[in-house]
């Protein structure tokens, strides 16, 4: 059997390419994002900050008072490409025991669209959902 070093032409290097392991630089993503939609159910603001390399997100769910802090958790940032230098895109994983909420998330164009996947882990009966939310600084 062979052994696969990409699945798509694109994710080839190219031989000109700098070896890949480099963190990618996240400045478009860094800062606060809030819901462009102000009766926004899901989440209502997004923290994302770069610390040695490392990309983390502090979501905050809509809630009656204030919105509702989930935390802080690491995030895996992307690129455009396999030779890509900046991150345009990032996921990150919640789990809060009864659910569990996987964010992805990309910026283009000043807006960054958040698409949540959640996926109850109790035995509620509730239904697995989507939902897709854009945010501005």
């Amino acid at each position: 059997m062979k052994t696969l070093d990409y699945v798509r032409a694109e994710d080839q290097l190219p031989d000109q390419a700098a070896p890949p392991g480099a963190p990618l630089d996240s400045s478009l993503l860094v800062g606060t994002w809030y819901a462009t939609d102000k009766e926004a159910t899901g989440v209502v603001r997004l923290e994302l900050r770069a610390q040695d390399g490392t990309l983390y997100v502090r979501t905050f769910g809509a809630d009656t008072a204030e919105p509702y802090d989930w935390g802080e958790v690491e995030a895996s940032a992307y690129g455009s490409s396999v030779t890509a230098v900046d991150a345009m895109a990032f996921s990150a994983i919640y789990d809060f025991g009864f659910l569990v909420t996987v964010l992805a998330a990309y910026a283009k164009q000043g807006i960054l669209v958040l698409d949540t996947f959640n996926t109850f882990t109790d035995s509620s009966g509730r239904s697995n959902y989507f939902s897709r939310e854009f945010f501005h600084r």
